[in-house]
This record gives structure tokens, C-alpha cells and sequence, in this order.
């Protein structure tokens, strides 16, 4: 037949269907192939606090070990500010390549909605989770000066002259602020809150008589402890600390059922490959659980927890409703 009378080609619908299959198949092969490759530049790890601190401390010896296995730089940048939304905004926002990652806290995740009016971003739909580093416990110690040595005697002082000890916090919604309402909502006392900016500060009172008490991170408050110019009564967690075997927890020593801790995380801007971060998961996990990767976390007084994102996603939503909760019998006013 000529061509000029050749019927135009039809395709069958079984072809039309096999290369639609094929179309939709190229963004997963892309998407594939990126998670494939990465990471083919360098990644960055934003810390919501300044240099020096637990936070960034933990950060850069996840990223020291990040930067050996994947013969790739992982670099750590600070961006402090506003109990840590600058950096979780700036995170929330990033372009979802597998480049950027947060390495957030309780107040970055959990607590900052019951502290702040308004957040730049939601702290459950867009910050994607991969993995928990470590929890961190407080430590329950008073000042030298006041005459109890437990936590059983602690709340009998405090019942016996309500509202008149003060307990002192690196600030408002910080960990150790509300571990302290926690324990005031299950011991049933009294006791009136003084912010600081800042653990340093507000443990230069502390020794000084200035404060009664506090329930702040333990890498922050276990040298004047060990220095013999605070007195450590308990630790926060559910379990003792493995460093300090003899030091009950608060539930052992009067308060049955109370576990807080300051908590270290990684996660990624929504929308983030499901590959990258499994592969992030995976590494990170494999390092702290390691025999060297334990000692190192636990002589900064970090005990390491890993797990899988959708771990790190249940454990996050329980302490929002927990710390939510605690906000509430606080009167916390959003600031």
C-alpha cells in the first residue's frame, strides 16, 4: 500500500498502558538513583544551640563518624535562637535532597508549641523523623545548704513550706522546666520557678543558695556534683544511670512512675527520600550501638537508643502528649 494511503498508526491499549507504566516508573528510578548515590556532597547537621553545648557535642560525633564511613564531608552548623525554631524553621523549610538534617531536641519536636504563641513550622508534619542518638537524664540535686539528702525527704520539706522553695531552669520550656512541673504534678508540692538563660548561670546560684533545687541535664550539673558543691539526690530516668549505680531514680526514691529525659534526634525536612533516610538510619544506628560508639556517648552522659523512624515518630507524639499535658498543669503562658 502506498504511503500517502497507509491508515494512521493506533496504538494498542495494551502498548498505551505499557508505556505509561514506563513514564511512571522514571521519577521512581530518579528517586531510586538518588538514594543510590547519596551522599555525593557535602551533608549538613543543624544544630538549634550554640557550639559547645550536648547538642552539638553529640552532633559532631555523629557527623565525625558520618564523614569516615561515606568518605563524604558532614558538617555541622549552629543556628541558636528561640529555644531552637530558628534552626527547626530553617530545617522545615530546606530543600528535601538528603542534604540537610536537624539534630533536634525535646523543644524542637515536643515542647516549643506549649511555649511559643506561633511556630514558623509544624513540629510533627515537617520535620521527618530518622532516628533517636540518645537520651540524656537530669539530675535531681539541691543546694548544699538545704537539710535533705533524698527525694522522699525533699517532698516533705517541700509540703511542709509550700511555694517557698525555688527551683532553677536553664529557662522556660526547657527540659529541666518541665521535668520539674512533672515531678510537682506526681509528688503534689509546691515550688516556685526561676528561669535562667542558660544551665552555667543558673548552677552558679544553685551552689551559691541562691536557688533550692534543679532537675537539669546531667553532663551540665554532674561536675558540681562530683565536686561536692551541689548534692545529687536522684536521676530522672525510668532506669539508673549506668555511670552512677548508687544514685536512685526519682520513681525508686518516692515518685513511682516518673521517667524524663532530654532527648537528641536527627530528622529531615518532609518529603525527604524514604532511601536516604533508612541509609542515614541505618549508619547512625550502627555506630552508636557499636562498643566504641556506647563509651563515647556515655562518658558525655548520653545513653544511646536508635531504633527505626517510625520508632523515633511514636516516641515523639507520646512525649508531646506527656509534655502537652504537663504545660496544662503548669499554666504555662505561650510567650
Amino acid at each position: 500500500m502506498p504511503s500517502s494511503t497507509r491508515p494512521p498508526f493506533r496504538p494498542s491499549r495494551r502498548s498505551v498502558l505499557r508505556g505509561v507504566a514506563a513514564i511512571g516508573t522514571i521519577p521512581l528510578l530518579a528517586h531510586a538513583a538518588r538514594a543510590d548515590t547519596w551522599p555525593s556532597r557535602p551533608v549538613k547537621f543543624v544544630v538549634p544551640f550554640a557550639a559547645g553545648g550536648t547538642t552539638d557535642i553529640l552532633a559532631r560525633l555523629v557527623a565525625q563518624k558520618m564523614s569516615e564511613e561515606y568518605g563524604q564531608q558532614f558538617v555541622v552548623e549552629n543556628k541558636a535562637g528561640a529555644g531552637g525554631n530558628i534552626a527547626a524553621e530553617f530545617v522545615a523549610k530546606s530543600e528535601p535532597d538528603g542534604y540537610t538534617f536537624i539534630v533536634g531536641t525535646p523543644g524542637t519536636h515536643a515542647i516549643n508549641q506549649f511555649v511559643f504563641k506561633t511556630l514558623a513550622y509544624d513540629q510533627v508534619k515537617d520535620i521527618a523523623p530518622v532516628i533517636i542518638i540518645a537520651k540524656v537524664p537530669n539530675l535531681f540535686s539541691v543546694t548544699n545548704s538545704l537539710p535533705v539528702k533524698s527525694v522522699a525527704e525533699l517532698i516533705a520539706y517541700a509540703k511542709s513550706k509550700p511555694g517557698e522553695l525555688f527551683y532553677g531552669t536553664p529557662g522556660l520550656g526547657s527540659t529541666a522546666h518541665v521535668s520539674t512541673e512533672l515531678f510537682k504534678s506526681m509528688a503534689g508540692v509546691q515550688m516556685t520557678h526561676v528561669p535562667y538563660k542558660g544551665s552555667a548561670p543558673m548552677l552558679t546560684d544553685l551552689i551559691a543558695g541562691r536557688v533550692h533545687l534543679t532537675i537539669d541535664n546531667l553532663p551540665a550539673s554532674q561536675p558540681h556534683a562530683d565536686a561536692g558543691a551541689i548534692r545529687a539526690i536522684a536521676v530522672s530516668t525510668a532506669t539508673r544511670w549506668p555511670l552512677l549505680p548508687d544514685l536512685p531514680t526519682i520513681a525508686e526514691a518516692g515518685v513511682p512512675g516518673y521517667d524524663a529525659a532530654a532527648w537528641f534526634t536527627i530528622g529531615a525536612p518532609a518529603k525527604t527520600s524514604p532511601e536516604i533516610i533508612t541509609k542515614l538510619n541505618a549508619s547512625v544506628e550502627k555506630f552508636i550501638k557499636t562498643e566504641d560508639g556506647t563509651a563515647r556517648l556515655r562518658k558525655l552522659g548520653a545513653d544511646p537508643v536508635g531504633g527505626s523512624p517510625a520508632d523515633m515518630q511514636r516516641y515523639v507524639l507520646a512525649e508531646i502528649d506527656k509534655w502537652g499535658k504537663v504545660a496544662k498543669f503548669a499554666k504555662i503562658e505561650p510567650q
